[in-house]
């Protein structure tokens, strides 16, 4: 039984269903499943029918997914990544970083460094894919990681400096998420 649902094609994890007025959208990740619909009644039902189809069980309200933490409140929901940034300070030996104000410095000419030292082009897209997956909550850091992500093939000491700069302002603002309000 597909009950009517259509796999998105630029993810091949999600899929869709529109019945009359209600939308549904589920993510799959391995045996999870994360349910979103129009209404809150809408999505109970559909987890009854699937219920029955299917052996599973309901564990309630979205609260962590792939180290992303969901706290939803009745006028809101926060989406946040505290416990990751520590992973990655520890992963690139970076524990004993002091914070930044800032993601990037502000009006930095940033370019090729065809002089600079080359350093480690995995170690650096190591970071950067790390990164890059913060910015899913962090959307504050994602045009730094977007200019140093530019330098993957060839990156430099100057290149590793900035975005070791970014993981120093990330130590200082790991509290920092989106929230998206309710009205």
């Amino acid at each position: 039984m597909s009950f009517g649902f259509v796999k998105f094609s630029q993810e091949k994890v999600v899929y869709m269903r529109n019945h009359g007025e209600e939308v549904f959208i589920v993510g799959v990740f391995v045996d999870d499943l994360i349910v979103i619909g129009s209404s809150i009644k809408s999505v109970e039902e559909l987890k009854k029918l699937m219920m029955k189809e299917f052996e599973m069980s309901d564990l309630g309200l979205l609260s962590y997914y792939l180290g992303i933490v969901v706290d939803q409140k009745k006028d809101s929901i926060e989406v946040k990544q505290e416990v990751y940034p520590k992973k990655m300070w520890k992963q690139f030996a970076m524990e004993d970083c002091n914070s930044s104000k800032y993601p990037m410095e502000a009006k930095l000419k940033f370019g090729k460094d065809v002089e600079g030292s080359l350093v480690d082009p995995k170690e650096y897209r190591r970071i950067i894919g790390c990164l890059r997956y913060l910015t899913h909550t962090r959307p504050d850091i994602s045009y730094a990681v977007g200019i140093v992500g530019r330098y993957m093939e060839k990156p430099t000491t100057l290149h590793q400096q900035e975005v070791k700069h970014i993981l120093c302002y990330v130590k200082g603002t790991t509290i920092y998420g989106i929230q998206l309000r309710r009205e």
